[in-house]
């Protein structure tokens, strides 16, 4: 995958009582391909998503260099960026050019269910919710659909869905807080092009009633943009505004990071990511640090990490950079991307090397390299599984 691809799908995916007519669409039964079965995980470790030439999940432990690969599907349907994960439940999704499709992991058993979606409704992220009943229930931001849709099912029982429409132009995240759905309206051109329309948008739709609220994010632009939760705060980011049209690439508007207040529904603070960078991928370190995944421009395609205080959205800078200064064993400079730091403040990140054989780096709070595994091939996403 050519890094400005992978970058607009890397940087750039509760309980429903719904009961407004208005909001739900009823949509058919989704298709189902069933169930693939592998090894039970660990209960802790690290998760790597492979999202090109094999893609699957390899988990590897805390420690030792053994890894298991869980296939998900050929090259040919998938080309996901990124995953999400909710207790031991994996989420991740192909786009419309791979054929608009649903998996749905469970880490203790390694067991995939491959649930198809709405015809090129294009969805860009999926989240695990709190279903009623016994069931399963997953929402996924449609992009060309303008609609979020929501799966359920009860064990291994047929998927059926409802939609939220009119969920703004190009919805690409959701979540839940409150008796509402959250929508992250990335407000692009996402059924043509990705061309930027405006600043990123957050769409509250209550659970009941048909009041809606709609928070713009000034100077947030980005038709990757995606939602972190933490408590009544939701960090919203996106990586930034682009033209690929030719080469050298024009960076039109750098990523950013915006802190929003969801009790209050208001914006806290916001915090643009460095000059020339394109990207803004946040994961929230279990040491209580954002890490920020980006390039450090659109012409090396560098990566680099930001580690921000949750606070204010200020940078923890090294002396010459505000982006992690990182060392490998024999002292050389390292880069790698997707990170996120453990208890301790050790940081964990991916890098693909010649082949795109990727492996698992693991930094001391200091930035010097502790561990290299290896991680398969194609990798493109990580996460801490405590």
């Amino acid at each position: 995958m050519i890094p400005h691809v992978r970058a607009r799908y890397t940087v750039g995916r509760r309980a429903f009582a719904l009961t407004t007519a208005a909001l739900l669409t009823a949509l058919a039964a989704c298709g189902d391909d069933g169930i693939n079965n592998s090894t039970p995980q660990p209960l802790r470790g690290i998760i790597v998503l492979d999202g090109f030439i094999q893609p699957g999940l390899t988990f590897l432990g805390d420690t030792g260099s053994a890894s298991t690969k869980l296939t998900l599907a050929p090259a040919t349907e998938f080309d996901a960026g990124g995953f999400t994960l909710l207790r031991d439940t994996v989420l991740t999704v192909s786009s419309r050019g791979a054929g608009d499709l649903l998996y749905v992991t469970d880490v203790r058993t390694s067991t995939t269910r491959r649930i198809q979606l709405p015809a090129r409704s294009n969805p860009s992220r999926a989240r695990l919710l709190t279903g009623t009943g016994g069931q399963t229930l997953i929402g996924a931001a449609l992009r060309d659909s303008s609609s979020v849709a929501l799966v359920s099912f009860t064990g291994a029982g047929t998927a059926t869905s409802t939609r939220i429409t009119n969920a703004g132009t190009c919805p690409t995240d959701l979540f839940q807080f409150d008796n509402a759905t959250w929508i992250v309206d990335a407000n692009a051109n996402c059924k043509v092009n990705y061309a930027v329309q405006g600043d990123v948008r957050l769409i509250r739709v209550p659970n009941t009633g048909t009041a809606r609220d709609t928070i713009v994010l000034p100077g947030l632009r980005g038709s990757g943009a995606s939602a972190l939760l933490d408590g009544d705060v939701a960090y919203i980011s996106a990586g930034g505004d682009a033209s690929f049209a030719s080469f050298p690439y024009t960076l039109i508007a750098t990523g950013g990071i915006t802190k929003v207040d969801l009790r209050g529904k208001r914006v806290l603070t916001s915090q643009r990511m460095p000059a020339n960078s394109y990207g803004a991928g946040v994961k929230l370190g279990l040491d209580g640090f954002l890490y920020i995944s980006l390039y450090q421009d659109l012409a090396s395609f560098t990566n680099r990490i930001i580690k921000v205080r949750t606070a204010d959205l200020s940078f923890v800078t090294s002396a010459t950079a505000d982006w992690l200064l990182l060392t490998g064993a024999t002292g050389a400079a390292v880069t790698c991307g997707s990170a996120q730091a453990d208890a301790l403040g050790r940081m964990h990140c991916i890098q693909n090397g010649t082949g795109s054989v990727t492996s698992l780096l693991v930094f001391s709070p200091a930035g010097t390299e502790v561990r290299r595994v290896a991680a398969n091939q194609g990798g493109v996403d990580m996460a801490l599984r405590p």
